[in-house]
């Protein structure tokens, strides 16, 4: 295939909006402000005013994190290989108390790109609020994996615990003398002490709220059917 000639046709537009939603920017000018052009040039290339040759799709290409022949023919997956999406189940920090909420039902919160070596039990969490704040703030994308019995592993470390009464809470678990107890620390709130724990998992990974602003996507066409605090 010759990149060589101006391509302008509206599949090629609506290519190009679909590369810029997949990179998480919501609108033309987020684009633009990441890019570092001109608002009229860009949003013509969208509208399909204007067409654009190869190298200006090399640059959308490798920011919006597309295949470049997808993006310039319609030839192809639109996501290069090896990226790979984990859903985010909930919301951390906006339940009772700070707890977790989750989606229940087919649908989710959205979803975002993968940790580098993410197994595929991955999951996410999105904070809502300040009650995490020093850990993690609103905005903030939150990975864990292997929900396990609590172990030795996950002492001093932040995790996301699954307490006996339902609740689901992101703390830094301390052990205890009597097994089955724990102690659960916050940054910005007093510990919890002797706290029955079912199980836990660890954080792998987090994303600010700028970094994760890039790699969210949402379904609003995929219904949640009830947000619950337990799960």
């Amino acid at each position: 295939m010759i990149y060589g000639k101006l391509i302008a046709m509206s599949d090629l537009s609506d290519r190009l909006i679909k590369a810029r939603i997949h990179a998480g920017f919501l609108t033309a000018q987020e684009a633009v402000d990441a890019l570092g052009v001109k608002y009229p040039t860009y949003a013509g290339h969208e509208n399909g005013t204007s067409g654009f040759k190869a190298p200006t799709g090399e640059v959308y290409a490798r920011k919006f994190k597309v295949n470049f022949d997808w993006l310039m023919t319609g030839r192809g997956p639109m996501v290069p290989d090896g990226e790979r999406t984990v859903p985010i189940v909930g919301y951390a920090g906006a339940g009772p108390d700070g707890s977790v909420l989750y989606a229940e039902g087919d649908g989710n919160f959205g979803e975002t790109i993968a940790p580098i070596d993410a197994p595929d039990t991955t999951e996410a969490l999105e904070v809502k609020g300040n009650s995490m704040h020093g850990l993690a703030n609103d905005g903030w994308l939150l990975f864990y994996d292997d929900k396990t019995a609590p172990a030795a592993e996950h002492m001093g470390e932040p995790c996301v615990c699954w307490l006996s009464d339902g609740r689901i809470l992101v703390k830094i678990p301390q052990p205890t003398r009597d097994p089955g107890l724990f102690h659960l620390e916050s940054v910005n709130a007093p510990t919890m002490r002797d706290v029955p724990v079912d199980a836990m998992a660890l954080i792998t990974d987090i994303k600010t709220r700028a970094a994760a602003k890039r790699y969210i996507r949402r379904h609003p066409n995929i219904p949640i059917a009830d947000i619950v605090v337990s799960r």
